[in-house]
């Protein structure tokens, strides 16, 4: 359905704008419905996903030995029916949990 991948596209726009609105680092450059931000090591990748998780965001962390040592990530999947005060929200509980 071509509305549905422009829509999901728009959605992977916004996400990324607010990324770098809110001046947050360590995700790798995507233009897929799937981000990914780097939260170095076991314990902190955890705290972060558990902080999201806690804010019903069903984000899940990527541990070794699926990625090396060091490059431990939170994978984030964007989908139509998330509404842009979702994805903004989301954003701003990322923010908080890596402060």
């Amino acid at each position: 359905n071509p509305k549905r991948i422009d829509l999901l596209h728009k959605k992977i726009q916004l996400f990324k704008g607010l990324v770098k609105k809110n001046r947050i680092v360590g995700f790798i450059p995507s233009d897929s419905p799937i981000q990914c931000c780097i939260v170095s090591g076991n314990s902190n990748v955890k705290k972060v996903s558990s902080c999201l998780q806690e804010n019903g965001f069903d984000v899940r962390p990527i541990l070794p030995p699926t990625v090396p040592d060091g490059t431990e990530r939170i994978r984030i999947c964007l989908h139509t029916y998330n509404t842009n005060d979702e994805i903004s929200q989301l954003l701003h509980a990322l923010k908080m949990g890596l402060s």
